[in-house]
């Protein structure tokens, strides 16, 4: 069990990397400068013993600008200003990989490296930009006059053909792969973003659900920016007798035209939710009357005429409020069931009413 728990963590990091882009870009930059730091390294090292001093002095350069790299990263100096400095170390010692005239194992990798690293942490406007460069570099030393005339060794006209084309078919590749892969975290985050607001909201009037409104609640109970507050809770009266004789559906309008009414009475500080059903609760923390406000909003739903295949239908809503001077002292259940008690108060008294109750 213990394996398969570390198995999933592990692909969760790896989802994670692929798909996120700060993460992405993040683990990819410190990792790749980590890794050519390292290597660069052992090439300035072997560079002495072969008496090729200019390589030396480059690997070195480079590999100490790697590690500098990942200092400014973790001192979280301006990213943009760190890739940069990235990006002109990387051509430097590229140009000094054909300048040298070392066709080595090394180089061959670098020059593949670049489209991959480019696009991936660049991204694929200012990677395949880097790329372009990249590639006219290497055109301009194999195959322009100037150029071959600045490389120590004569190359074989096989291997001037070979590193062109082969650069430019990564590329080509690469810039494919990230077209797909961008194409594929912009729907990932589309669906995302499209489960976490129905996760938040109800299907029906767009409102908050119970889950939605939860955040509100708990930074009014336990961060109170005003201690007086008011919770109250709505249900349609008779409800059921509008399925009935209308229909469902003519039920669903109902419930919009109902759920739109408060949402034009209330201030910005309210928050506001389908509560369940026919009922809506109802969150106020503001300087606003809730009694009041309960009544407004009590009045324009009996007064809202709802047009539906040609019937016109009529509804009115009973209202429970409870209100607090001091909502810290007091938990969200409370404050919930005390306003569900008034609202059945009114329930009981007739209905189309507004009945209260205060907490001290």
């Amino acid at each position: 069990m213990k394996m398969l728990k570390k198995i999933d963590v592990y692909l969760k990091k790896t989802v994670t990397l692929m798909v996120y882009d700060d993460s992405r870009k993040k683990i990819a930059f410190v990792g790749l400068n980590a890794v050519l730091a390292l290597v660069s390294l052992i090439m300035s090292v072997v560079n002495i013993f072969t008496a090729e001093y200019i390589l030396m002095i480059s690997t070195l350069v480079f590999s100490l600008g790697c590690g500098l790299n990942i200092v400014l990263y973790r001192a979280k100096v301006n990213v943009s200003v760190i890739y940069a400095i990235f990006a002109a170390e990387a051509m430097t010692l590229l140009a000094f990989f054909f300048v040298s005239g070392i066709p080595d194992g090394f180089s061959a990798l670098w020059i593949c490296l670049i489209p991959s690293f480019a696009l991936l942490i660049f991204g694929r406007k200012d990677g395949g930009i880097f790329c372009l460069i990249a590639l006219m570099m290497i055109i301009f030393l194999f195959w322009i006059p100037a150029g071959k005339a600045l490389l120590q060794y004569t190359y074989s006209d096989t291997f001037m053909l070979r590193f062109p084309f082969l650069y430019s078919a990564i590329f080509i590749i690469s810039f494919l792969a990230e077209i797909v892969r961008r194409e594929t975290h912009k729907q990932l985050v589309d669906s995302e973003r499209k489960y976490r607001y129905l996760y938040r909201h109800d299907a029906l009037t767009g409102l908050f659900n119970r889950y939605g409104i939860n955040e509100y609640m708990d930074e009014a109970f336990h961060n109170p920016a005003d201690k007086h507050a008011a919770i109250m809770i709505l249900d349609i009266d008779n409800f059921k007798r509008v399925n009935d004789r209308y229909g469902h559906n003519a039920g669903d309008q109902v419930l919009k035209t109902v759920a739109q009414i408060p949402q034009h009475l209330l201030c910005e500080h309210s928050r506001y939710c389908r509560w369940g059903g026919e009922e809506f609760l109802i969150l106020m923390q503001c300087s606003h009357d809730p009694l009041e406000m309960a009544e407004k909003v009590r009045k324009k739903v009996e007064e809202t005429e709802i047009s539906y295949e040609g019937n016109t239908i009529k509804v009115t809503i009973s209202i429970g409020v409870c209100l607090t001077k001091d909502v810290s002292r007091f938990t969200i259940p409370q404050v919930i069931n005390s306003a569900d008690n008034c609202l059945y108060e009114a329930k009981g008294n007739g209905k189309n009413q507004v009945r209260s109750c205060l907490l001290e």
